[in-house]
């Protein structure tokens, strides 16, 4: 059975970020016999921006996080639909559930030096988006909610972490989704909606300033297999440091299923940039 079909484990907690039926996150915390503080990935489900696809399959990756001491927070949102997300709610959503952390660390174990965002698919663009929002001009609507959360780095699995690109990429190639779903999210294309994307797009929100890990399968019919590079030459161009892996004949859904031979490659790119970059530090 693929990680759709399996019952997805459940979490230790799910806690409300907001008001809003849709404003919760799904929370793993790690069990230890010491104080120590966990690091803490928080994570974006993908599904194309949609309402009929929520969390739930999230649950596999997160449990295998939390089996190597790993916390997660997977934030649910407002997507495009009956759940009403879409332009501005999905990033308003996305943006609260980061800044969200900052009130779990109060009574939960976290090591608030040791954050990293990560998103599948749909969820890597938010995933990428949040790491590069304080570049958003005061001014803006998407700009009300201050970023307080700093983050290590950010990972995307099978993301389209750019809209613009997505957008282009998907007029050259046949996938099962391609920038009508871009448009769905961001209420048109670029050239009509130009402040939207510049506020909405993390291309246009580089440098973020901290390492981009970009993972995907050669076998993903859903995000364009151009689209890694593609990015990797952009953000390098700004100055970020970026790391490309390509899975061979691995698919979509490969690279969040702990059972697949790809998740080696997460885990360990995970594991690299937590328990490298820093070290742990006791709870007080």
């Amino acid at each position: 059975m693929d990680v759709l079909s399996r019952p997805a484990p459940n979490a230790d907690h799910r806690i409300f970020y907001g008001t809003n039926p849709y404003q919760f996150g799904d929370l793993w915390i790690p069990q230890t016999k010491n104080k120590s503080l966990f690091p803490l990935i928080v994570f974006f489900h993908g599904g194309w921006w949609k309402s009929k696809y929520d969390l739930a399959y999230a649950g596999h990756l997160c449990a295998a996080l939390k089996s190597i001491g790993i916390a997660s927070w997977s934030v649910e949102y407002r997507r495009v639909g009956e759940t009403g997300g879409g332009w501005p709610t999905t990033f308003e959503d996305a943006a609260a559930g980061l800044e969200f952390v900052r009130t779990l660390a109060k009574t939960y174990p976290f090591d608030l030096e040791r954050v990293i965002t990560m998103g599948h698919s749909a969820g890597g663009h938010l995933a990428f988006w949040v790491a590069g929002r304080h570049h958003i001009e005061p001014h803006h609507e998407l700009a009300i909610l201050p970023s307080h959360v700093s983050l290590l780095g950010t990972i995307a699995l099978a993301g389209a972490v750019d809209l613009r690109l997505t957008i282009d990429l998907s007029g050259y190639f046949t996938f099962a989704h391609d920038r009508h779903e871009v448009y769905a999210l961001m209420g048109g294309p670029p050239d009509l909606l130009p402040e939207r994307y510049k506020a909405g797009n993390p291309g246009d929100l580089l440098p973020f300033n901290m390492p981009q890990f970009l993972i995907q399968g050669t076998k993903d019919d859903q995000i364009p297999l151009g689209l890694p590079s593609r990015w990797a030459i952009l953000a390098r161009g700004a100055g970020d440091e970026v790391k490309v892996e390509m899975i061979p004949s691995a698919d979509h859904f490969d690279v969040v299923d702990p059972e697949s031979e790809a998740w080696r490659t997460v885990s360990e790119t995970v594991r690299s940039l937590l328990f490298n970059s820093k070290q742990a530090r006791p709870h007080p």
